[in-house]
């Protein structure tokens, strides 16, 4: 059995909202840490896949939150695999607070890529992994994103070297900040976002151009879409489900 990894994180004040609180893109980075940390413990990091021309890419995700994190809190994230589905290795996450109260929590879906063809391949050779699924923390697995009929409102965005992550393409929370992004441009204030579910579809690199879309119900469900505009390939679809504020504690 694998032992889950944790790791704790001071919310510092680059990782707050206006409203004091953790972005949601900090936690994203945080599991992001996370599963890279003990992916190398396991023998299976970005160094030890570098060697065989391959590397990890975050394929589906889809976070909970309860309570946001608050400046200067300590919060504890727990990882730990769950078993692989099809060519998807699966990984869950938890977030606790000083209490040990769960806060929030996600599940993952990765792909092992080779590095030349941009092809995906097989994980069911990687022994580390082949375990029973542990828990998953949604109780079900994760799915394709379903889009309402038409979405609207396009607007352009080029990839920057900002956005780029070690492997030369735009990196997954920079998906994440596009949705919200996006979402926000259509609201006054800052919603409580409750659940955010994002699937990567294809990579974007550096100069390209990608029209992101919308369609939803601004303070209820929200969905993101982009699409690369050089081949009209969809990189990236998103939901983003909004919820009462709660009390912070």
């Amino acid at each position: 059995m694998i032992t889950p990894y944790k790791k704790s994180f001071v919310i510092s004040s680059y990782d707050l909202n206006p409203g004091g609180q953790a972005r949601l893109t900090a936690l994203a980075g945080f599991f992001q840490e996370c599963a890279y940390k003990h992916a190398t413990e396991l023998g299976l990091g970005y160094h030890h896949l570098q060697e065989n021309q391959t590397f990890w890419v975050l394929s589906r995700l889809r976070i909970h939150i309860d309570r946001y994190p608050l400046w200067d809190e300590v919060i504890e994230a727990e990882t730990w695999p769950n078993g692989m589905e099809r060519i998807f290795a699966m990984r869950e996450f938890r977030i606790r607070d000083h209490r040990r109260e769960v806060i929030g929590f996600a599940s993952s879906a990765w792909l092992v890529v080779d590095l030349k063809t941009r092809h995906a391949m097989l994980v069911k050779d990687f022994k580390q992994l082949q375990t029973e699924p542990k828990e998953s923390v949604f109780g079900e697995p994760l799915k394709k994103i379903r889009l309402p009929g038409t979405l609207s409102g396009p607007e352009r965005r080029v990839v920057r070297q900002s956005d780029l992550d070690i492997v030369g393409h735009v990196n997954n929370v920079k998906y994440i900040e596009w949705s919200l992004d996006r979402l926000f441009s259509t609201l006054e204030t800052e919603p409580f976002i409750q659940e955010l579910e994002i699937n990567y579809l294809n990579e974007s690199l550096l100069s390209e151009e990608i029209e992101i879309k919308s369609d939803g119900t601004p303070g209820k469900e929200f969905f993101v879409s982009g699409t690369r505009l050089s081949d009209s390939k969809e990189i990236f679809r998103s939901r983003i489900l909004m919820g009462e504020i709660p009390n912070n504690k």
